[in-house]
């Protein structure tokens, strides 16, 4: 009997419980907890410390570094007790986080709630997050299948994460304003990804990485890296790294790709997008470098970004590196100057050039790349969005001017405004005065607006008799300009300004304002606002359509936690070329607290076999 085994035997069969942060691994924690109140023994079987630590390393990955001292010095280390604070934690950040997804009204209480614990809900968030992205969650299913709140909790999980990452990199520049030089180039460059919900370990492992590989790279050329006394010797290992990262697939971008913005984030031009801007493989090269000992440092130079090399021997001339450039060692005597002279810069303002630059300086170059790179075509809007919150949220921090706050807040969702603005950005700009102010001005009206649409429920009939045909859901080609959309929302009669009517032509419609418009979003990532004159209702569409609208649409997983289709009677001939689908997108809880009649309506819409045929 298993009663019978002794002590050592039982650690054993516990320890055959693979440790994991997927189901699995929750499944094994649970047959512990359950194994331990089967006996003294089994309890004491359950509590062996190294069984628990394999669980705990596994499992949780992130923490706040203060939080998790102070986990260790009341738990004495013990593993059994820290895995149990952090999992009421998880416990915690899980409740809030199905609050927001189901309910408008008083969601970013939740949010807040969420994200207070910043990295040690890390771990739990991106569980929930999943490994595929929120828009792969979308499933398109036949009506007979029932839908998961999967996507939709996938998105808000991911929207989360960003918001810790975005809190965590507000308050590491912060202390930039005063001048603290504690926060280094590299770290501070590596951050600029957690605004886009990546983790600052992502970015320290890749570049650590690379940087080990680097080591193996000058062993393997029999290169002294413990003597680098001579000027030679320096130069000739700065040369080599620079040899060391082209064999890395890392070097200079094309003219023609050279404002793409993906050139400009860490996570991307460390992986996806090797052959980039100056900038950015300057980033790469002072942490390889610095690594190896080498002083390394930036330099804001007028043409492209260089970095200051610093000799260890005061009686010989510090030396630049050019990453991007053809010849990688550039003389301070000699080509510095005549490269400067090029741009008439008088050699009395030499010295402003050529100085190695801190974090802040190259953090507001680098804003200052971004709110240049937006307008270049093909760009996504949810990138654009992201990208310019970030160059906003630098040149706002880094020089409190006020006449970005506009511009800040036109890009903010409610969400940023309730999270990193509220709680990292505002009280950093303490002294700025008006821009502190404008500031939370600006945010304050946003999450108004949003609290007022959070309590807006829109009834199918109006006391006028107005109907509105077209229901949330639905997929539609516009009539005038043949785009396919999709409705996500509708006011009874135009809610847009005069000018804007009259800008888009709509006094020329049939029924002109009065009528039905309809909030859509297309494959493009836009939004648009389209009267019901226009809304041409997409009978059937292909799976490859509505699979084009599930991945490119950002905005769809909070929205809809899926598709419902119902193949059609189509003729032979036709449905042999594709299968034709009738589909509609399934509300999410917000969409369906907030239009109540619009499930059943597209309910009926999708079982009616014949032509479009509306309550």
């Amino acid at each position: 009997m298993v009663h019978s085994l002794p002590l050592d035997v039982l650690v054993h069969i516990l320890f055959q419980l693979t440790p994991s942060r997927s189901p699995d691994g929750e499944i094994a924690v649970k047959t512990i907890a359950r194994f331990s109140v089967a006996s003294v023994l089994f309890q004491e079987a359950a509590a062996f410390p190294s069984l628990w630590q394999q669980h705990y390393q596994a499992r949780y990955l992130h923490a706040n570094e203060q939080s998790e001292e102070q986990r260790k010095a009341e738990t004495n280390g013990n593993w059994k007790l820290m895995y149990a604070a952090r999992r009421a934690i998880d416990m915690e950040v899980i409740e809030h986080l199905q609050s927001i997804v189901t309910k408008r009204v008083g969601r970013y209480d939740h949010v807040n709630a969420s994200t207070k614990f910043l990295f040690d809900a890390w771990d739990v968030l991106e569980i929930a997050r999943g490994v595929a992205s929120p828009s792969e969650h979308m499933e398109i299913r036949d009506a007979s299948e029932s839908h998961t709140l999967m996507a939709t909790t996938s998105y808000w999980a991911s929207a989360l994460l960003v918001s810790i990452g975005q809190t965590y990199a507000v308050n590491l520049w912060a202390s930039l304003r005063s001048g603290n030089n504690s926060v280094s180039f590299v770290q501070a460059f590596s951050s600029t990804s957690c605004f886009f919900g990546k983790h600052m370990d992502e970015m320290n492992s890749i570049l650590y990485s690379l940087s080990s590989r680097c080591k193996e790279y000058l062993l393997r050329l029999n290169f002294p890296l413990s003597k680098l006394d001579s000027d030679s010797d320096l130069k000739k290992l700065c040369v080599l790294i620079c040899k060391f990262m082209e064999s890395e697939g890392y070097g200079p971008v094309s003219a023609f790709n050279f404002h793409d913005l993906l050139n400009l984030f860490p996570h991307c031009y460390l992986t996806s997008h090797k052959r980039t801007i100056p900038l950015s493989l300057a980033h790469i090269f002072v942490s390889i470098a610095q690594s190896l000992g080498v002083a390394a440092s930036p330099v804001d130079f007028p043409i492209r970004v260089l970095v200051h090399i610093s000799t260890p021997d005061p009686k010989l001339d510090d030396f630049y590196v050019d990453v991007f450039g053809v010849q990688p060692i550039l003389t301070l005597r000699e080509d510095i100057p005549a490269l400067l002279a090029r741009q008439a810069i008088p050699v009395a303002n030499m010295l402003h050039y050529i100085s190695p630059s801190g974090a802040a300086p190259m953090l507001l170059r680098d804003s200052r790349n971004i709110l240049s790179s937006l307008n270049i075509t093909n760009t996504s809007l949810s990138l654009i969005r992201s990208s310019a919150l970030l160059a906003l949220t630098i040149f706002l921090l880094l020089t409190g001017g006020a006449q970005v706050v506009h511009q800040l807040v036109l890009h903010a969702e409610p969400l940023d405004c309730a999270t990193f603005i509220a709680e990292a950005l505002i009280p950093a700009l303490d002294g700025t005065g008006r821009a502190q102010n404008d500031l939370r001005q600006g945010c304050q009206r946003t999450l108004d607006e949003e609290i007022n649409t959070a309590q807006e429920i829109k009834s199918r009939s109006s006391e006028d008799g107005r109907v509105v045909r077209h229901f949330v859901g639905m997929l539609f080609e516009h009539r005038k300009y043949s785009y396919i959309g999709l409705i996500t929302g509708w006011d009874s009669v135009c809610q847009a300004s005069e000018s804007w009517s009259r800008e888009m032509e709509v006094p020329d419609l049939p029924r002109g304002r009065i009528q039905p418009f309809y909030h859509v979003v297309c494959l493009d990532n836009s939004s648009r606002y389209v009267a019901e004159d226009n809304i041409q209702p997409l009978l059937t569409s292909s799976h490859e359509t509505l699979k084009k609208l599930c991945q490119n649409i950002d905005i769809l997983p909070k929205l809809f936690i899926g598709v419902v289709t119902r193949r059609t009677d189509w003729p032979k001939e036709e449905e042999a070329l594709e299968e034709r689908l009738r589909a509609r997108f399934v509300l999410s809880p917000e969409l369906r607290e907030k239009y109540p009649g619009d499930e059943a309506l597209g309910d009926d819409w999708l079982n009616h076999n014949g032509r479009y045929h509306p309550l």
